[in-house]
């Protein structure tokens, strides 16, 4: 056999191989084709899907009613996945979405959007695919929900609010915060606080009803700012009404505002009965004025706030604008139950001379009327002598020093659950800069925001965010509010 014929026999058994081999190769790198084209198109859809979901979850608080709520999340459910799978994509055809609101645990809600898209065949149309009755349909589900909160507003409305002109904006501001939430599912309330706080309105779902909260918020401007800042007390109520609701499995949240240090204390102040100079309180458990006998009230305590100026003890409790004005009211003994004091010669100083507090007040208790310490982060010192050696001094350094330090251990408290071991309350705080503004490393302790020098990973985190001017108060509810609703998700 001739080397040439053996050369063509060769040659011919290659082609041979080769047309039988591409019988299976082609329709194999057909199929791999048309497989990455269903990969590419299912990922795509994917991302639309969550996307949609997602997008409607957070627009759930939009509308008054409920069926208002799930019309607008079905509709921007619609409008996301278009906007990431527009007709045609990828030469699809046949594009079906429908969206779902439904309860799927307690005070939460799930949407859920499903799609389906045809995608073309071109080189599986060989085997039969693709072609009528054999469609290749890409089904995809996307699911989020959102979990109702309960959020409780605690204001500053100080005085040094209205001197910078920023009540107006904390108001406008507050209103737009009040607004991202969900009227008949979360719960929003406020706490308002000068140098005592008021709860104005109690947490509640239908808060954009009427009487609704964003009007009373509303009202904090004009004239609403006054007094002094009481921040431990305002935190402090905040947290009760939380901790009143009583929802262990919800986020509750407190988001606290102030513009400056805290400068006054709510606590029940011991009556001075030692020493050259005493107080004249009226005993009201043995009814009777100073200088009479049988006169000891030293089981007496007045319940209300000092400020650092020390000019006088105010209502811990006021009701109308502006607190100042309205006297503190005794806690022990109980006798003492309105606000007309007694005679001015035969009642505390403080009722009728601004100024001589420190003459009817022994000393500053250990803990204000919360069980908060007034001991911590800032120094207090201690009566080295006189009639009450070892106790807190009545100074003016040390009252703002104790105002800081128990708004600083109310918020590690609330973090331990120390009202109720199942409420687990998250703190965001935001602070105002100008005059005398926040400390920024006391609002981050407060928050036990990442960057506290005391952060703890083990308790609920939240966060601190500065508005350098009033213009950027509204930027910084908002990034708040954007914060809670991402963790309600």
């Amino acid at each position: 056999m001739s080397a040439a014929f053996s050369n063509r026999k060769r040659r011919g058994f290659v082609i041979i191989f080769t047309a039988l081999t591409l019988v299976f190769i082609v329709p194999m790198i057909g199929l791999a084709i048309d497989a990455g084209i269903l990969y590419a198109v299912r990922a795509r859809l994917s991302l639309a899907t969550d996307a949609a979901a997602l997008g409607a979850a957070r627009s759930l608080s939009v509308g008054q009613t409920l069926a208002e709520q799930e019309a607008n999340a079905t509709s921007r459910a619609i409008r996301y996945f278009d906007a990431n799978f527009p007709n045609g994509t990828f030469d699809t055809t046949g594009k079906a979405v429908t969206v779902a609101v439904a309860e799927s645990a307690y005070r939460t809600r799930t949407v859920t959007v499903n799609a389906e898209v045809t995608v073309p065949a071109y080189f599986m149309r060989i085997a039969g695919w693709g072609t009528p009755g054999k469609e290749l349909k890409v089904r995809v589900v996307g699911q989020a929900s959102r979990r109702d909160v309960n959020v409780v507003l605690v204001l500053d409305r100080s005085g040094s609010l209205a001197n910078a002109g920023a009540c107006d904006d904390v108001e406008a501001a507050s209103i737009a915060f009040v607004n991202m939430f969900a009227n008949g599912r979360d719960r929003v309330g406020l706490v308002s606080f000068g140098g005592s706080s008021r709860v104005d309105y109690s947490p509640t779902m239908n808060f954009k009803d009427n009487p609704s909260l964003p009007s009373l918020l509303s009202q904090l401007d004009p004239g609403g700012c006054v007094g002094a800042t009481g921040s431990a007390q305002a935190l402090w109520n905040g947290y009760q009404q939380l901790v009143n609701i009583n929802e262990p499995g919800a986020l509750n949240v407190v988001v606290y505002f102030t513009d400056g240090q805290p400068t006054a204390l709510t606590a029940d102040w011991p009556v001075r009965t030692l020493g050259t100079t005493k107080s004249r309180c009226y005993d009201w458990d043995n009814n009777k004025s100073y200088s009479t006998a049988g006169w000891n009230p030293v089981n007496q305590k007045y319940r209300g706030y000092i400020s650092n100026t020390m000019s006088n003890l105010r209502s811990a409790t006021a009701d109308t604008f502006p607190e100042d004005g309205v006297d503190a009211t005794v806690t022990n003994p109980l006798g003492y139950l309105g606000l007309t004091p007694k005679s001015s010669s035969s009642d505390c100083r403080f009722r009728s001379t601004p100024g001589d507090v420190d003459i009817d007040v022994a000393y500053i208790p250990d803990t204000d009327a919360y069980g908060n310490s007034v001991f911590g982060i800032q120094n207090i010192t201690l009566n080295s002598g006189g009639s009450y050696p070892g106790k807190p001094a009545m100074t003016s350094t040390n009252i703002e020093n104790a105002a800081i330090n128990v708004v600083d251990n109310a918020a590690q408290r609330m973090r331990q659950n120390v009202l109720s071991p199942n409420i687990n309350t998250v703190i965001y705080c935001i602070g105002l800069g100008g005059v005398g503004e926040a400390d920024a490393t006391l609002m981050r302790r407060i928050a036990n925001d990442p960057d506290s020098p005391i952060f703890d990973v083990n308790l609920p985190q939240g966060m601190y965010v500065y508005a350098p001017t009033a213009a950027q108060l509204n930027q910084a509810f908002l990034r708040i509010a954007s914060e809670v609703l991402r963790f309600s998700l």
